[in-house]
């Protein structure tokens, strides 16, 4: 597909005023969405701050109880916006939720530099985040949006998505989950990951994704092992040969409808200052987000330490071997989502996540903190955001990270600036009887 000569034009005049320096975050809203900031991800961060000690962890000023991922309100803990559906400022340009120009990428609200991109599924990664020898990941700031989720025995791992960019090395790749069908049904996607457990190989076959995975570690490329690393963890893809070795196979790979979300500028929307958000998965993962006002994003500090007594937490920043960029996002999303045991032994955990209807989510983008609603219907459509009076919530352009959390998880703050996030894993089932 060629570029439309409008999103030519748009892209020559962005460059030209990127070198007066004079290019606004925002464009005027037009119909077509004739011109947004800059393209996808070719902004880097400036600036960034040399890596400082998290914020205390005292006692929380105030905890609230999440509800359960269904139609009720959780509780709110400081005063939260109303409505995002207030009249945009002059000059301020809207996209989405619907309608996508064919050179907007959807997952993001910009533009991309090659649109022919978008006319291809996402590639949906699953990447592990433990051991801390598997850091730093590769191609991780070239997705679009990542999940963290908890795997199991206070692991974690990530789903990446590459829709607007390539990436020619990303991973390391590890196995797949009962939860990642949803990522992958929510995107249209070609799943890569390296084998699974029986019974997660069985469910997805019983729901008919066999035939858009794959997780061939055999076969070089797409899929080749860096024999320089002593582990397991050593097998990386390639985005583009992803593409090219799913087509071989004669599984389609064409654009699929990924609307749904909407981005804007705030439109003079105020809430709680949300600088600093931690999340504590276990011992062995946690990690928080700081607020860098020189680039307008959150950039992660990851903890490269057990900490197994409570008092041993280290960071650093969570880096990109490819790009040797730190990982950031223009908004951070806390999903609040019903865990349960899928099936658990001496030796195996597994959990199933419930990411369908609706639930509470958290916002953070722009030093602010908003409550907010997630919701899914549409099976083969991303999470839409919401606000609390269910208008689309307005999205900062850019790239998102979903933290997944329990919905039984300790939520509060600090300090008036410093929210956190605690982890609460479900109850363990009941023993099977033995016959």
């Amino acid at each position: 597909m060629k570029p439309k000569p409008l999103f030519l034009l748009v892209l020559l005049v962005s460059l030209l005023m990127l070198a007066c320096g004079s290019l606004p975050f925002f464009a005027d809203e037009t119909p077509e969405v004739e011109s947004i900031a800059t393209a996808e991800n070719t902004a880097e961060p400036t600036n960034i701050p040399e890596m400082a000690p998290a914020t205390s962890t005292t006692a929380p000023t105030s905890v609230i109880e999440a509800s359960p991922n269904d139609t009720a309100q959780a509780a709110t803990p400081t005063a939260i916006p109303e409505s995002s559906s207030a009249v945009p400022e002059a000059g301020i340009m809207r996209v989405g939720p619907d309608d996508f120009p064919d050179y907007i990428n959807p997952l993001t609200g910009l533009p991309v530099p090659n649109p022919a991109l978008l006319d291809r599924r996402p590639i949906v990664a699953k990447i592990p985040n433990y051991p801390h020898s598997v850091r730093p990941q590769a191609g991780i700031s070239l997705a679009d949006h990542i999940y963290e989720y908890y795997l199991e025995w206070g692991l974690t791992r990530f789903m990446a998505v590459f829709y607007g960019n390539d990436a020619e090395r990303f991973g390391p790749i590890r196995s797949g989950r009962v939860f990642d069908a949803h990522i992958m049904r929510m995107y249209n996607g070609i799943f890569v990951f390296n084998y699974a457990d029986d019974r997660t190989l069985d469910y997805f076959e019983e729901i008919e994704l066999d035939e858009r995975y794959f997780a061939l570690d055999q076969r070089c490329p797409p899929l080749c092992r860096d024999e320089s690393i002593n582990s397991y963890n050593n097998l990386f893809g390639n985005t583009s040969a992803v593409h090219d070795f799913v087509q071989t196979r004669g599984v389609a790979d064409d654009r699929s409808d990924l609307s749904g979300n909407f981005f804007s500028s705030l439109n003079n929307l105020e809430a709680p200052v949300g600088a600093e958000v931690h999340i504590t998965y276990s011992y062995a993962n946690y990690a928080y987000w700081r607020y860098h006002d020189g680039s307008g994003l959150y950039v992660r500090y990851q903890g490269n330490t057990d900490n197994v007594d409570g008092n041993s937490a280290q960071y650093e920043l969570h880096m990109d071997a490819l790009t040797g960029q730190p990982l950031t996002a223009s908004n951070v999303i806390i999903l609040m989502v019903t865990h349960e045991f899928f099936h658990k032994s001496s030796d195996t955990e597994v959990f199933t996540m419930d990411l369908t209807g609706t639930g509470t989510a958290y916002v953070f983008r722009d030093n602010q903190a908003f409550e907010a609603r997630w919701q899914r219907f549409a099976e083969n459509q991303p999470l839409a955001i919401l606000d609390t009076n269910g208008h689309p919530f307005p999205l900062k352009p850019g790239t998102t990270f979903f933290q997944v959390i329990n919905t039984t998880s300790e939520v509060g703050q600090y300090d008036s600036e410093t929210w956190y996030f605690d982890f609460a894993r479900p109850p363990d089932p009941e023993p099977e009887e033995e016959e």
